[in-house]
Formats: structure tokens, sequence, C-alpha cells
């Protein structure tokens, strides 16, 4: 038979459709503006199938030429996984085209068609720098492999094709022998359904657990749905494994394997009539049972499947004990098509699971507060680029000097057209989570030294800004040096600059935070304690850190006047500090009553509404010259 020409070879629709749901699940699930499929031709390189998120620069179908730096033509080279976090800080890849296109971070793993020759690639890319986590490049290799089976269907089903072809030819040249072709041509039509059927079940099935994939689930989900009794209900449960891929990291994807064909055996034993199972991806299950509309019956699919996967699992002599998230759509009541329930089933499961819950029912409420999520994390990541982001000053003033403004707290603000004042506490968390509070971070940092560096050579007396690190700022690598260079630039005097920490930083790594800390102090840079008292171990870090400053959280401040607990405290935490030679600012004073209870206690400075609210640098300058 002749070689087969990959190049020549067609990709039917129905796979594309396919690799696109790939492509928009792994943009979805690693939070990338763009995820590929690419396939090589002779001279260039074509965009075969492009997520459909936001911000994805490339078309479907584009193409560009090979020779000049390619990404993936590297991964298609090299044979092997591509990871470059920031092409720009990459001597190597620096001139990369994609650069251009403002896709500056890179993963991707090389596609092979079953003889070997190269089909492309599958890859992820982002705008800003990143470093994919063992879980995106998992997944990645995951869609890979899946990937390359619909490559090996497609090129079986081609070297059938040319074995058929062949046969009919070798049928003209025998006509001769017509009873004993018979028997062949017998022969190899079996041989042809065998495969047809062996084609058709991995497009519909899970090889590894024989169960149902997404696809066909949707399908049969679809007709149950259509044909639903008044009196009944379908409940779909959406499960995942907890510390899946603890097992599959320590003990081998074999072994995995093996736990996962178990799970689906346990769960399918004596499974009702009308109840289907079906496996979506990695250690994801979706159990999809319809039944009368009674509270029991659903429990008892609930039951099913945490019984199933809390019984210990026994691979090679050893036992593993594994936990599962929920997440339960029921229809009609939450959707009518099985994609969407599906998806919300998908949707309550996720959010469980950052909840910390086991069993987790969608409602409207949670995929709306998702939905604005987005929404926010959509306009947030354009709000340094559209100049929405700007750093207000609130005074920090010393009570033993009669309320003289010695310093401020940097606080960042966002005004957005659309959305209006955004609050910190909705847009800070989020930035956190999508990494994007880096360069946020250092925008705050690069304003609010900049304008200390202003007014410490306007100013008489010395003055100090006070401004706030993200944990996640915090741990990044080169956070000491960065810090300093633009301390550096500014040419600011170290000791004209605070940074306030919270006990969350401190939690992270202990040896870590004393090394940075270390480094800190060692060129001058203040640091203090935030939020003092409102976390679970503060007196412990008092012991190990020497900070040169606590702030007493608001809560304690507000509730002064009427709660003879919290003066207590106040007062103790003033003391303590005194006694270990730190500087006391208590937040949140905006009565004078307040002021009066804490310089009686001789606490040093106070910050709060009582002596002005966050404004503006050009504000916050008048305030300084008009208070001498």
């Amino acid at each position: 038979m002749a070689d087969i020409d990959t190049a020549q070879l067609v990709v039917p629709d129905s796979v594309l459709k396919s690799w696109q749901e790939i492509v928009d699940l792994v943009a979805k699930m690693t939070q990338c503006p763009a995820s590929l499929v690419m396939r090589i031709h002779e001279n260039d390189i074509e965009v075969f199938s492009s997520s459909r998120s936001e911000n994805n620069p490339y078309a479907p179908n584009a193409k560009d030429s090979l020779g000049h730096g390619l990404y993936c033509e590297t991964v298609i080279r090299e044979r092997r996984m591509l990871n470059v976090p920031n092409a720009l800080n990459d001597p190597e890849w620096d001139h990369n085209p994609d650069i251009k296109l403002g896709m500056i971070c890179y993963c991707g793993l090389p596609v092979f068609w079953p003889d070997d020759t190269p089909f492309g690639t599958i890859c992820m890319l982002d705008s800003q720098e990143r470093y994919f986590d063992e879980d995106a490049m998992s997944l990645l290799a995951r869609f890979q492999t899946a990937i390359e089976g619909q490559l090996e269907t497609l090129y079986r089903k081609e070297e059938l094709a040319q074995f058929n072809q062949e046969l009919e030819n070798k049928v003209a040249e025998r006509t001769k022998t017509l009873a004993d072709l018979s028997s062949r041509l017998l022969k190899e039509i079996e041989q042809r359904t065998a495969a047809e059927n062996h084609l058709d079940f991995h497009l519909h099935y899970d090889p590894l657990t024989k169960l149902p994939n997404r696809i066909t689930l949707a399908d049969d989900l679809a007709k149950q749905m259509a044909s639903l009794e008044d009196d009944e209900q379908i409940t779909l449960i959406y499960f995942s494994l907890r510390n899946f891929k603890f097992v599959n990291a320590s003990y081998g994807y074999m072994f995995g394997d093996q736990i996962l064909s178990s799970l689906s055996q346990r769960i399918c034993h004596k499974l009702p009539k009308k109840w289907k199972l079906a496996r979506i991806v990695g250690s994801d299950f979706v159990l999809a049972a319809q039944h009368l509309r009674t509270p029991e019956l659903q429990e008892q699919a609930i039951e099913r499947i945490t019984n199933a996967c809390t019984q210990p699992f026994s691979v090679n002599g050893m036992s593993i004990n594994l936990h599962c998230n929920l997440g339960i759509a029921v229809a009609p009541l939450d959707a009518t098509d099985s994609f969407s329930l599906i998806q919300r089933a998908c949707s309550a499961m996720s959010e469980g699971k950052n909840e910390g819950l086991q069993v987790a029912y969608f409602n409207f409420a949670a995929q709306k507060a998702a939905e604005e999520r987005l929404r926010l994390e959509s306009h947030l990541s354009k709000a340094l680029q559209n100049n929405e982001l700007e750093v207000h000053f609130q005074p920090i003033i010393c009570l033993k000097q009669g309320g003289k403004i010695i310093g401020a707290e940097a606080l960042l603000r966002w005004s957005n057209p659309t959305l209006g004042q955004v609050s910190p506490d909705r847009f800070i968390p989020l930035a956190e989570s999508n990494g994007q509070i880096i360069e946020i971070g250092y925008f705050v940092l690069h304003q609010a030294l900049k304008q200390a560096a202003e007014w410490h050579r306007t100013s008489p007396h010395s003055f100090k800004v006070a401004i706030n690190i993200s944990p996640i700022q915090f741990q990044e690598q080169h956070f000491v040096q960065h810090l300093q260079d633009i301390i550096d630039l500014y040419q600011l005097p170290a000791k004209c600059v605070e940074l306030e920490l919270t006990e969350g930083i401190l939690l992270q790594d202990e040896e870590y935070a004393q090394n940075v800390l270390a480094q800190l102090r060692q060129f001058g840079v203040s640091i203090s304690l935030d939020d003092f008292g409102t976390g679970y171990s503060s007196l412990s870090y008092l012991q190990k850190y020497a900070f040169d400053t606590l702030k007493i959280d608001r809560s304690f401040i507000n509730q002064l006047e009427h709660n003879q607990h919290n003066r207590e405290l106040t007062r103790a935490i003033i003391a303590m500090a005194h006694k270990l030679n730190m500087m006391v600012i208590a937040e949140g004073v905006e009565e004078r009553y307040q002021e009066d209870f804490i310089r009686t206690e001789e606490c040093n400075y106070a910050q709060g509404f009582l002596y002005g609210k966050a404004v503006p640098a050009d504000e916050f300058t008048q305030q300084l010259t008009s208070k001498p």
C-alpha cells in the first residue's frame, strides 16, 4: 500500500467542531486569551482552530511563513513542549513575531500523525507574563493526546480507503478467481465494518472507562429532557476527584487510570435504567439521573457518587483514599437544553469547590455573580492601558504634634466609564486571582514613590508614604530589586517609604518572608503590620518579625465608644507595641472620642475620615501647603 500523504488529508467538520470545543475549554480553564491548534504546511503554518475567547488576535485559517522564529515551528522541530513565560525578557524569543500581536507568553506541545509526520501543535498564549502550572500543562497534554487519537482515526480511515481502492483493483485483475476472491472480500468487509465500529466507538465513548463521552451525553440527555413526564426531573451531577492530580503525580497515569476504571464500575453497578454515567475529561464525570420529583431519589444519586468516591481504592496492593466535589443542576428547573444543564452543573461544582463545599447546587444568583466577575475582569484587564487607575493619598497625622500631617497612605482607585467608581474590595481580589496584581502593584509603587519624591523635595520636614503590598506581589521573585530600582529612579530616600504587609503574606512561606524583610531593612525601608488583630496569630508574628509600625485595624476603633472590650484590647495593643519599640497607627478614626481615647493611650499616629479622605495627589499637596 502506498504511503499516505498526510498533508493532503482533510480534517472533517465533526473533528474541527471537537477541536473548537477543546481550544475553547483550554482558554476558559487556563484563563488565556488564546488557545490554538496549528497545522504546518510545506512553507507556512496555519491557525487551524482558534479559541473564541475575548482578545484572541488569531483568526482561523490565518497563515504565517516558516523560517523566522515562530514558537510553534520550534515546538515541531524539537518535538517537545516549549514554555516561554515572557518573550520580552528572553533573548531567544524577544524578536518573536507573535509579540507584535501582544502574545508574550507561550506554552505548546507538538502534534503528530501516526506515521510520525508532524501535523502541528496545540498551544496556549497570553498577553502577560505567566508561569503555567502543572494543571495547565497537564490539561494541554491530555488534549494533545485526544487530538492525536483523532488524527489516528483519520489516518486509519485513509488507510482503509486506500486499502479498499487497492482491493477493487485486485478484483478487476483477478476475475478468474471469483470464488476465492468472494471469500477474501467477505473477510475484508468484516474487517472494514469492525474498523468503522471501532472508529464510531472512539468518537462517542471514552476508551478507558467505555463510558459515553461529553458529546454522547449531551445527545442522550437532550432526548431524555424532551421525553420527561410532568412528574419527572433529571438531576445532573457533575463531579470531580479532588486530589486525583496528586495520585497521577505520585504513582503515574497508569495507576490513575485503574482508579478511574474502578470508580466508573462502582457507580455503574446496578445503575437504574434511566440513569446514565459519562466521563467528561480527566477525573471529571457526570451522572444524569432521571427520576420522580422526590428529594429522596435525588439524595440517592448523590450518595451513590460520594460512596463510590470515598471508599478506598486498592491498586497493586496499595490503598488510596479520594474525595470529590459535586455540582448539581436540575432539569427542567435550571436548564431546558442539555449543554446548558451540563455547564451549570459544572459551574456549581467549581463555585462549591472555591467555597470549600463538597456538594453545591446551581443557582442563578451564583451564575450572575460569576458573569459579573467575568465582566469586571474584562474591564480590569484594560484599566491600566486606558488610564482608569489612579493613586489617591490619605493623610496620616501625628497625635503628639497637634495633628500635623507626617505621611500618607497610597490607596488605589478605579474609575471606569461603564462601571463607574469600582471599590478596591471588588477589584483587588480579582487582580490577585488572575495575576494582574503584579502589574498593578508596580504601577502603584511608581506613582506613589514618584509623588513622594516630589513632596520630599518641596517639604521642609520628613514625609513618609505608606504602600500596601499584595501577598502575590511580595512573592514575586524580583520584588526587592524592583522596589530598590524604583526608589533609585526617583532619588527618594528609603526612609521615606513604608510598606504595609498583612499576616496573609507571612503565612505563605515564613523563611522567604524573613529573607525579604531582611533585604528591605538593609536598604532602609520601614515595615508595618497592617490590620493587626484580625488574623489568627498576630502575636507570634510580632515575636518572629521586627516591625517598625503596627496598624490597629479599624474594626477596633469603630466600637471604642460603646464597647469596653474593644477599649481594653486597643489599650493593650498600644502598650504592647510600645514595649516592643514599635510605633502605632490607629486606622479608621472618624470621631473626636476615638481620637481622645487613642491620644490618652499614647498612640503615635492616626488615620481616618476625621483628618481627611483619600484624595488625588494635587488635592493632597494643597492640604500639605495649607497645614504647616
